[in-house]
């Protein structure tokens, strides 16, 4: 029976214990000779990290006790962007009171040193510590992320609500009797403060707080002014009918964005050498399977054609390989037209996480589970910049828990690995298919190699995965330098063999998460907007049943339209995922039936779509504006012709408005005689006024000899129709 595999994080259930206070724990650590692991309990808010005996977990898994369970902490939002600036400042503040303790592992997990690195903690931070070892429980329970030292404010009430200001004063009492008490602060005087500091704080002149709060209390505060000589001095009202200096600097620390302040006061060029975050790290050993993941993509010298028309020649195809430093087995791969860039790093990352048989099976390509075992993230990824700098690496950090490394220009040693792995599969099938690029600079009267392209996509996608099966199972790494573990082990510098001994003997950092959470955390984010004709997200309208159920589209049309927030895959439009309970759960949307043109677009050509639509909708609505000017010109002309016509005719009638009025129905039936006859349908040149010169004109319709004249039927009068002509001889009534 194959053994279960343990890796950090992972969550057990045991079926059948003695301890209660074991019944769902998670594994923190495993020791490098796997003799020993720390585990702590879920269901236990006073819990503390356990030292256990690996053979304990080997055994309850061998017997059936126990079992890995998939943890979902709905208190841990899955994107950043839902959480808000002042949770974000709590938890980093957490951050920095226990990450000195839980970056020493396995030292963090022992009482005494434990509870002396506490106490720097509690010197440094003044924080009490009870505060502290809450924060290392919450962060060790939440599977060492750093969004588990959020705030569990979901049951709470009024946090985050500001309080209306009534007469009483807010804030602490004063000190002494005679000092100022100062004013609530209402909406129209934050308004003030936030001018004020926009004006006066968040400046190139790089004023103390204490300035700009002087400079904002004679801008907007002043109730007149005095003058003296040629200058004119503020006058201030007295300090108990000003706001003070501690809720000017109250409202600054609220409302600051430290960014936004920082780009104001020093510009965004120091700011970015000097402030923008940095994601890297310096650490740069890898211990086992997992430590440490390296991604890198290069343009694949061959040219391919199209899957479509095979006469189509497409270009070259994009390869993103993700290696494992420690073994180098190849753990995900993306073969496509994407990229170099965040999109397809962003498939590669995602196949990381795949069930490899499944992703085979797509190609038909059959394997079983050993062939290529890894669907796991791990604890560092190495990038060669490009991709991974920016703000999109964030949700690998924070919310997958992945440290990222951007290998610097001038460490060439730092990003030949995924390198390296290029020139050999270049080397060992590229250069002998049809297509591949020979050299770099053809001869005059050289054949074009463009035209020996043979491969679709999906076919050079097949020859790079039995590539990878080689390599993870069969390549033999003479160069590798095996240490003395290995040696002893008789182990073999084939990836495969590397990595299995690296499992056993190294446990590494191998991190397990749901493939949807992987996936929804590397796609794009933005806004959608709900509508009372579907959910609108870049000028296309989606569906979902959770719409449906809760009434949206009535709820909007009845009431105002509000936003969600939405993740999208670029490639496509078919579908869209809504975060909802701030990033607890997703919803899918998928297009409606009415946008069927979007179908199977990428967003990008939707786009540009809608912005030619636009900018033709701008010439139309002049043509348009024009014929109206034409049209209503038109109209006028008539109107003002036939008013003074019938003006003219009405001053020499004798008639009264009485009479006018009421002589319209015969008059109307009058007309409508004339109207009969000019209308009539004619076929012949014959005037009807004129007397016939002789009925040669008629055209005879053929009759059999035999044929009777038959009379048409008429009926008897109805009730209806003797009323309708009682009514008619009762005389023009007024209309």
């Amino acid at each position: 029976m194959a053994v279960q595999p343990m890796y950090e994080n992972m969550v057990v259930k045991w079926i059948s214990s003695d301890s209660e206070s074991r019944h769902i724990e998670r594994i923190l650590w495993l020791s490098p000779a796997n003799d020993m692991l720390v585990s702590i309990a879920m269901d236990d808010d006073t819990a503390f990290p356990i030292m256990k005996t690996y053979s304990e977990f080997v055994t309850g898994f061998g017997s059936n006790l126990c079992k890995p369970v998939e943890w979902i902490n709905g208190n841990i939002p899955l994107l950043d962007d839902e959480i808000n600036a002042e949770h974000l400042n709590l938890r980093d503040k957490a951050w920095d009171a226990i990450n000195n303790i839980v970056s020493d592992e396995p030292g963090c997990y022992e009482k005494s040193l434990r509870g002396s690195r506490v106490r720097e903690s509690q010197e440094r931070t003044g924080l009490h510590k009870s505060t502290i070892y809450r924060y290392l429980r919450r962060y060790w329970q939440g599977g060492k992320m750093k969004n588990a030292l959020l705030p569990h404010f979901n049951n709470s009430g009024g946090y985050g609500n500001e309080r209306a200001p009534g007469d009483v004063k807010r804030g602490r009492p004063r000190k002494f009797e005679d000092e100022p008490k100062g004013i609530n602060i209402d909406e129209e005087t934050k308004q003030l403060l936030r001018s004020g500091i926009r004006l006066f704080y968040n400046n190139k002149e790089k004023a103390p707080l204490k300035v700009a709060y002087q400079k904002t209390l004679e801008k907007f505060f002043a109730t007149g002014f005095r003058q003296d000589g040629n200058a004119l001095i503020p006058l201030l009202p007295p300090p108990d009918k000003l706001p003070s200096f501690g809720q000017y600097r109250y409202w600054f620390k609220k409302e600051m964005d430290l960014e936004d302040t920082l780009k104001s006061r020093l510009g965004k060029k120091r700011f970015a050498l000097e402030y923008r975050p940095i994601l890297g790290s310096s650490t740069y050993e890898s211990f086992g399977p997992g430590s440490r993941f390296q991604i890198d993509a290069t343009v694949a010298d061959v040219y391919l054609v199209s899957e479509y028309r095979r006469e189509w020649i497409i270009g070259r195809p994009i390869i993103y390989i993700v290696i494992d430093v420690f073994s180098r087995y190849i753990a995900g791969i993306y073969i496509g037209l994407e990229g170099p860039s965040w999109i397809g790093a962003m498939m590669a990352l995602a196949n990381t996480t795949t069930d490899k048989v499944q992703f085979c099976a797509q190609y038909g390509i059959d394997i079983d589970p050993d062939d290529w075992v890894s669907s796991h993230l791990p604890q560092k990824l190495t990038a060669d910049r490009g991709e991974l700098e920016g703000e999109k690496p964030s949700q690998l950090i924070d919310v997958l828990g992945v440290d990222v490394e951007n290998a610097s220009p001038y460490r060439a040693d730092w990003k030949g690995i995924v390198e390296q792995q290029f020139r050999l599969v270049n080397l060992r099938s590229i250069q002998f298919i049809p297509g591949a690029i020979k050299e770099r600079y053809r001869e005059r009267g050289q054949r074009d190699y463009r035209l020996d392209a043979k491969l679709t996509l999906r076919e050079f996608t097949q020859i790079m995965i039995h590539n990878v099966l080689y390599h993870n199972n069969r390549h033999h790494m003479l160069w590798y330098d095996r240490n003395e573990f290995m040696v002893a082990d008789e182990v073999s510098p084939i990836p495969r063999d590397l990595w299995h001994w690296g499992i056993i003997n190294r446990n590494g950092r191998l991190k397990k998460q749901p493939e949807h959470i992987v996936k929804l955390n590397l796609m794009y984010q933005s806004e959608a907007t709900v509508t009372a004709a579907g959910i609108q997200f870049k000028g296309m309208h989606y569906g979902c049943d959770l719409a449906m159920r809760e009434q949206w589209f009535v709820k909007a049309r009845a009431g105002k339209t509000w936003r969600v927030r939405a993740c999208y895959d670029p490639r496509s439009t078919n579908e869209i995922y809504l975060w909802l309970d701030d990033g607890h759960r997703f919803e899918t949307c998928t297009l409606l039936e009415r946008e069927a043109r979007y179908l199977n677009k990428r967003v990008e050509e939707v786009e540009d779509l809608l912005e030619i639509e636009r900018h033709q909708g701008r010439h139309q609505d002049v043509n348009n504006m024009l014929s109206k000017i034409e049209l209503d010109a038109q109209t006028k002309a008539i109107v003002e012709a036939a008013s003074k016509k019938t003006n003219e005719a009405i001053q020499h009638s004798e008639e009264s408005h009485s009479q006018r009025i009421k002589g319209t129905r015969t008059r109307r039936s009058d007309e409508k005689i004339s109207n009969r006859n000019q209308e009539a349908f004619k076929l012949s040149d014959q005037d009807p006024t004129q007397p016939r010169e002789s009925a040669n004109n008629v055209v005879p319709l053929k009759r059999e000899a035999h044929a009777e004249t038959k009379r048409a039927y008429i009926a008897p009068a109805d009730k209806l129709s003797k009323i309708k002509a009682y009514l008619l001889e009762d005389g023009d009534d007024d209309e």
